[in-house]
């Protein structure tokens, strides 16, 4: 499997830092000539490799860690997303809803990629605690995925479990909830044995994660 970050701001960089600390091969490009990303990324490793966005398209399974609303930008690159797996990591802050057309963002992301398996994921952490080991205190970091094709899950779940972060599949995008209120980062990991795992790490109190969509209060341990 091939792997590609498209956006190599704070997100992209924290995960390219992922895929290095594992010697995982990972392509990444942005609007910049690949000339300007390289001093970076071999900075951040020998397995990052700076390509243009062209080419990083090539492979098979591409991670958008580009700001809301680029990703049509990115779309456009290629006349075909058949056979695709496109990660979405955006997120839709302050993007009035209107604009989304009445779609929760990574439907409406999705549109975009006509053919193309998408997985939203590895949105809900910022960069800093993306950049660090996921491994807390025994515990390790959780990243949600939710897809409309819950066949594209898996390999996506196996790529996070390569940089030892465990998973929990939130199901359909389509059933997510949009957030209705503002929610509040939470300081610090929170350990939830027996919302995800037994020693699972997330960095968002589960009532603010269930007003993103990931998963309904009821699924949850408690209201916290």
């Amino acid at each position: 499997m091939s792997y590609a970050i498209v956006g190599f701001g704070k997100i992209g960089q924290a995960l390219a830092q992922a895929f290095a600390r594992k010697n995982i091969d990972v392509t990444v490009a942005s609007r910049r000539q690949p000339e300007a990303l390289a001093p970076q990324a071999r900075a951040i490793g020998p397995t990052v490799v700076a390509k243009s966005l062209q080419d990083a398209l090539e492979a098979e399974t591409i991670i958008l860690a580009v700001p809301f609303g680029e990703h049509r930008e990115v779309a456009k690159t290629l006349s075909s997303w058949e056979g695709k797996t496109v990660i979405d990591a955006t997120n839709a802050f302050g993007v009035p809803p209107e604009e989304l057309d009445g779609l929760l963002s990574s439907t409406f992301v999705a549109k975009s990629f006509t053919g193309a398996k998408v997985v939203k994921g590895f949105n809900h952490l910022v960069a800093a605690t993306l950049a660090t080991d996921p491994i807390v205190e025994g515990g390790h970091r959780v990243v949600f995925l939710s897809s409309d094709d819950e066949d594209a899950i898996a390999p996506v779940a196996d790529l996070a479990k390569k940089t030892r972060v465990r998973t929990r599949q939130a199901g359909k995008a389509q059933r997510g909830w949009r957030a209705g209120a503002r929610t509040r980062p939470h300081l610090g990991s929170a350990h939830l044995p027996g919302s995800v795992q037994k020693g699972a790490v997330i960095d968002r109190r589960p009532r603010d994660l269930a007003r993103e969509g990931w998963f309904r209060m009821s699924d949850s341990i408690g209201r916290t």
